[in-house]
């Protein structure tokens, strides 16, 4: 999926503006959940891990916390040592795949997984060792995979510790990824584990495993029902099947619960055009063209889209749009240059890789002085990094961030 941050796994058809519906659906929510609508085959399928099986830690894991736990000192000396004992394992010498969302014990052991996993590894960890730790989520930028009829919307989760100081420590495992500016949000352990549940059931969905994509979404639900993305991807499922009054309940359903949410809105859409409601349909598809034209993410999906099929032309054109409505994003120039070097341009090539590696610059920067300016001093190192390559998805290094204001 080419770096995307698949945290929370939302699948799409389109992405739209924000906007509210008042349509409500017959369908209750027990009947989407029984399944009966669809296939008999949907019954069939592999038992669910349970959630504590997914979040426990093992003997060969409680020993490793245990040196942890002794350590003297406050909260921020046992993140520190807590760090350098997952480096020293070699947790963070691993497999980051945004497509594989794992246990704590299987992320532990075969150091593969996202960034839901190591968060859940790290949260489950911290936790052994006494320390408080929390599951946040980050708005960070919508990214798109236009590969094929499903697109997916990655977001972004981390972890917080509070400490007695009255700082929290956010740790994240993809600080390629996280500025100190995106809006976060904590969420509890049923969250998470929704969350979890949900990336499964999308991963399922992205194998055209339908019935085991079905059973997981449904554990979502029962695990929280008030997050939207396992009623959008319902839907997706439902309307995969050509059940579009149920792919409509599951859309009505996740509105209800965000009334913003932009991929349930998107989807209803494609939604109503299939079921004949054209006014509707097309009311819904302006607002998707609005969105998608102030969207600098999209017209940079849509460039990388372009470039793999040697579109090279293209790709600039839609990254001349990207960089319009915003011009500080560092990866939109690094594209530009891979172009402009196909087409021969070296001169436009040579500028544009400058200008990506000064964007860089500036976007670490602003990092650094977010770290430096909330408790100067504090960690003797704030980041423990594996060597990513610039502009390149590679493994994860860790952020260790002290933010000045408490969420």
């Amino acid at each position: 999926m080419r770096g995307l941050l698949l945290a929370i796994g939302v699948l799409v058809l389109l992405e739209a503006c924000t906007a509210s519906s008042t349509r409500r659906s017959e369908i209750s929510d027990e009947e989407l959940l029984s399944g009966s609508a669809l296939d008999p085959s949907f019954a069939v399928s592999a038992p669910v891990i349970s959630i504590d099986d997914a979040f426990a830690l093992d003997d060969e894991m409680q020993e490793f916390v245990r040196q942890i736990r002794d350590v003297g000192g406050d909260s921020s000396m046992k993140v520190i040592h807590l760090l350098q004992a997952m480096k020293q394992r070699g947790l963070f010498s691993l497999e980051y795949n945004e497509a594989l969302t794992h246990t704590v014990s299987g992320t532990f052991h075969e150091h593969r997984g996202n960034c839901l996993s190591f968060t859940m590894l790290f949260i489950a960890l911290a936790r052994e060792a006494g320390l408080h730790a929390r599951y946040q989520l980050v708005d960070v930028p919508p990214q798109w995979n236009l590969d094929s009829d499903l697109v997916v919307i990655a977001n972004h989760v981390n972890a917080v510790i509070n400490s007695r100081t009255d700082k929290d420590f956010v740790i994240d495992f993809n600080k390629a990824n996280f500025h100190g500016d995106f809006v976060t949000h904590k969420i509890d352990d049923a969250y998470a584990a929704a969350l979890f549940y949900t990336n499964l059931g999308a991963e399922a969905m992205l194998r055209r495993d339908y019935p085991e994509s079905f059973t997981l979404l449904r554990e979502a639900v029962h695990a929280r029902a008030d997050v939207a993305p396992p009623w959008v991807n319902l839907g997706v499922l439902y309307g995969r099947q050509g059940l579009y009054d149920y792919a409509e309940a599951a859309y009505l359903r996740a509105l209800q619960i965000a009334p913003q949410e932009r991929s349930a809105l998107a989807n209803l859409a494609g939604i109503y055009e299939a079921m004949g409601d054209t006014e509707r349909a097309a009311e819904y598809r302006e607002r998707v063209r609005r969105y998608q034209d102030i969207n600098p993410y999209y017209h940079y999906a849509r460039a990388q889209k372009a470039y793999r099929e040697a579109l090279y032309e293209d790709t600039l054109a839609e990254l001349r749009r990207a960089i319009r409505l915003r011009s500080d994003e560092s990866v939109f120039y690094a594209l530009q240059g891979q172009a402009f070097t196909a087409l021969g341009r070296d001169v436009e090539a040579a500028k544009s890789f400058a200008r990506a590696s000064e964007s860089q610059r500036q976007e670490s920067l602003v990092r650094t002085e977010a770290k430096a300016s909330s408790a100067p001093g504090r960690l003797p190192h704030p980041s423990y990094t594996t060597g990513n390559a610039v502009f390149q998805p590679a493994r994860p290094d860790v952020l260790v961030q002290l933010p000045d204001d408490k969420n």
